[in-house]
């Protein structure tokens, strides 16, 4: 009985990470792949409408369209009822253009030869609007598209989006999010090992050791927001503001939160996993391999580093894969002491020193947030949030892939050490 309910939650488990890639992936494509443009014709309050627009969703009974931004004002939207449409049409010649500024027209192409590459020599002006051939990044007339061509546009648009290449990208959210979780696990592993070798080869099991295991245990379930006042108060107000008043800047640098304070803040939400993680690998090391290194005229911190460190490398492995799985997807810490919606630079670049821990960076979990809540396109920005969501699903799993193949190929050698 056991046995099959072990099975039947490992499987509903299964499904449920199936659907989410699948709802990942089906929402990534929508963010990408070309609107179709429709040519429409309808009656509303006795007054006849006609609309070229890219169609972004429709069923049995309305579409939901998005006209031409002439202006700068932001997408919008109309909800139009197919029973009130009198011609809806697909016209092969529509064209779609999309403007440098991040606007988007729907034109019929007869007012000049559209192609889709390269880009059409276009009169200097389009009936009513001003536009030079310099203002336009790409043509695509997507009711002509072809299966292979729809694909290489979705996969040049999603390139664009984690690079950056036409703004409104996550670049610089996959660079700080990757430069943070490698901070983070440089600072706590060191630290988290140091007192897992204390707690198990140190201090028994006394009433100090029971104190910090039962402390361990409670703080791996403290809300992670609790963290973000905590290092708040005393990384960027404490330390930070600390450092300014000392280096006399009149431009706060280090109390403005920054990449180090994320870092370290993260390390301390992640301590008492890699410290379980840890102590429990450290408890699986065979006393025989302890007591020949003693027998051999090994000291106890020789036996612990030479011997018994070398042998739970597959433990520390596990550890900092279930720090960067706690810590990569954490936003709420970290829009309290460093992440913020859009930085003007990035932590890492070509100048001395190369990473500037004190700069505040942008976070993939901020872009997703930002993107599913905070957008001006009601449309096009949940859609980009659950592409945001995807990328950093992928980054998360990559860092982890990484880390498992390194734990198993020492864990082998491990086991034949041990044999």
């Amino acid at each position: 009985m056991g046995l099959w309910l072990a099975a039947g939650a490992v499987g509903l488990s299964l499904l449920a990470l199936v659907a989410l890639l699948a709802v990942l992936l089906q929402q990534t494509l929508r963010a990408f792949a070309p609107a179709p443009v429709a040519e429409l014709r309808w009656n509303r309050g006795g007054t006849e409408h006609t609309l070229i627009a890219a169609v972004v969703e429709q069923d049995a009974r309305a579409l939901i369209v998005r006209g031409s931004e002439w202006l700068r004002r932001g997408t919008e939207y109309r909800r139009i009822a197919r029973a009130d449409l009198s011609q809806l049409d697909w016209p092969a010649d529509a064209v779609t253009l999309h403007l440098r500024d991040g606007r988007e027209l729907h034109l019929r192409g007869d007012a000049a030869t559209w192609r889709i590459t390269p880009l059409p020599a276009l009169p200097q002006s389009l009936p009513g609007y001003a536009l030079a051939p310099a203002d336009i990044d790409d043509v695509v007339a997507a009711n002509r598209l072809t299966p292979a061509q729809t694909i290489g546009l979705v996969l040049q648009r999603g390139w664009r989006f984690v690079a950056g290449a036409s703004g409104g990208g996550v670049y610089p959210a996959l660079v700080g999010t990757v430069l943070l979780v490698l901070l983070m696990s440089v600072l706590v592993m060191p630290l988290g090992v140091l007192l897992a070798l204390w707690l198990h080869e140190y201090a028994g099991s006394g009433r100090i050791a029971r104190l910090l295991r039962a402390a361990m245990a409670n703080l791996a379930g403290v809300p992670a927001v609790i963290y973000g006042l905590f290092g708040l108060v005393l990384f960027v107000n404490g330390v930070g503001g600390g450092l300014d008043g000392l280096l006399q800047s009149d431009v706060p640098r280090w109390g403005s939160g920054g990449l180090l304070w994320s870092s370290l803040t993260l390390a301390l939400l992640t301590l008492p996993v890699v410290v379980i993680a840890t102590e429990e690998g450290l408890a699986r090391v065979p006393a025989s391999l302890r007591q020949a290194a003693l027998a051999l005229g090994a000291t106890r911190a020789e036996m612990l580093w030479r011997v018994v460190l070398p042998v739970a490398r597959p433990a520390l492995l596990t550890a900092l894969i279930l720090a960067v799985a706690r810590a990569a997807g954490e936003v709420a810490p970290l829009m309290l002491v460093g992440a913020v919606r859009y930085a003007p630079v990035l932590p890492l670049d070509g100048e001395f020193p190369y990473l500037h821990v004190s700069r505040q960076f942008m976070h993939l979990g901020q872009s997703v947030y930002d993107l599913a809540l905070a957008g001006s396109d009601v449309v096009r920005d949940p859609a980009q949030a659950h592409a945001a969501a995807l990328l950093l699903l992928v980054v998360v799993v990559g860092l982890n892939a990484a880390a498992i193949v390194v734990r198993n190929h020492l864990r082998e050698r491990a086991r034949e050490l041990a044999v």
